[in-house]
């Protein structure tokens, strides 16, 4: 018993401590991010313009730095937060429902629906402000319930595999619907719809953060309160079973969870790759295969990464002008990593 209990409390502790460092990372993070940028911000007044905005009995900053950072830097700074949160963590239910390392959150066709969706909106002349991500909602809604009706369909038997090739089928469906739709567009239709799907996180407001907080917010917590569910579930569907955890139920509401989640980044955002593949990953290495710590450590890996990445652009616009899309950088530094894994799963297949 007092050996349970030692454990228990090394997890324990292990598990705090990896919460103080991760708020510690993310905090000065944000703090760089919001102070780094054509003009720069102390982080003492960063702080005051959060406290004053917050009705707090501070001196306010002087009115030029308050619109810098509550209107300009943090608007574009929380949708990072929030994107690199969700995709990571839903990259992290992705890898343990299919059990496999190199899943991610578009692997359902999420991606593609949402692009499908959101080219409607710009061919239509509705692209303004909410409505474009309210059309790429809505189309990636529509990839994952087709997901979910193929899953009813074989009379809820649908294993990874069946699950992986709808997403595939699903993902052809609205690429070749996309692109029938882009032959009938206009050069500027085409263009805005290119740079969409670069990803990207300049100009957003508040209204945009809204938008995914609520998602993002509930996926965390349902999938840490359910992350025993999901070590359970690697052990195999008749283990799982065994223990008392429904292989169905807990694969359709995890694949729910990720995928309502990364239809709202998307959403807001745009298809930003590699975010919800590389970073669960390097956080298993790091923290371990337990879900709770796992999920855990990839949102914090997720958030900083990203805003990270995004810092990086800003940098690169300010004595250029010429400002790249945050897809990009991860596109950038996540596809040599994503080579990196297959060689090495290659490697290791044949040794």
């Amino acid at each position: 018993m007092s050996t349970k209990q030692g454990l228990s409390s090394k997890s324990n502790a292990r598990l705090l401590s990896m919460l103080v460092t991760g708020t510690a990372l993310l905090a000065g993070t944000i703090i760089l991010s919001v102070a780094l940028g054509s003009v720069s911000v102390k982080p003492a007044v960063i702080l005051r313009a959060i406290f004053s905005w917050a009705r707090l009995p501070v001196e306010a900053p002087d009115p030029a730095d308050y619109t810098v950072i509550m209107l300009i830097r943090l608007p574009r700074v929380m949708p990072a937060v929030l994107a690199g949160v969700g995709l990571a963590v839903s990259g992290t239910i992705m890898q343990g429902v299919f059990r496999i390392p190199l899943a991610e959150p578009g692997i359902l066709g999420v991606s593609a629906g949402s692009s499908f969706g959101a080219l409607l909106a710009i061919a239509g002349g509705l692209s303004k402000f909410l409505t474009l991500p309210a059309f790429a909602f809505v189309g990636a809604l529509l990839a994952v319930s087709m997901i979910i009706g193929v899953s009813v369909g074989s009379g809820g038997k649908s294993r990874t595999v069946t699950l992986i090739m709808s997403g595939m089928a699903i993902s052809a469906l609205f690429g070749a619907l996309t692109s029938l739709t882009l032959s009938l567009a206009n050069e500027y239709q085409v263009s805005s719809y290119i740079f969409w799907t670069m990803g990207g996180l300049a100009n957003r407001r508040w209204a945009h953060v809204g938008a995914m907080v609520i998602p993002v917010l509930v996926t965390l917590v349902v999938i840490i309160y359910k992350s025993r569910d999901l070590d359970i579930l690697l052990l195999g569907d008749e283990e799982a079973r065994a223990l008392g955890v429904s292989p169905l139920v807990t694969r359709m509401l995890m694949i729910l969870l990720a995928s309502v989640c990364t239809a709202a980044i998307v959403a807001v955002t745009g298809p930003i790759g590699f975010v919800g593949l590389i970073i669960p990953h390097i956080m298993r290495m790091l923290v371990g295969p337990s879900h709770r710590r796992l999920v855990m450590a990839s949102a914090f890996g997720g958030a900083i990464f990203l805003m990270r990445c995004d810092l990086l652009t800003r940098l690169f616009a300010w004595p250029t002008g010429a400002e790249i899309s945050v897809g990009v950088v991860t596109a950038l530094v996540g596809a040599p990593y994503f080579l990196f894994l297959i060689i090495r799963s290659a490697r290791k297949g044949t040794s």
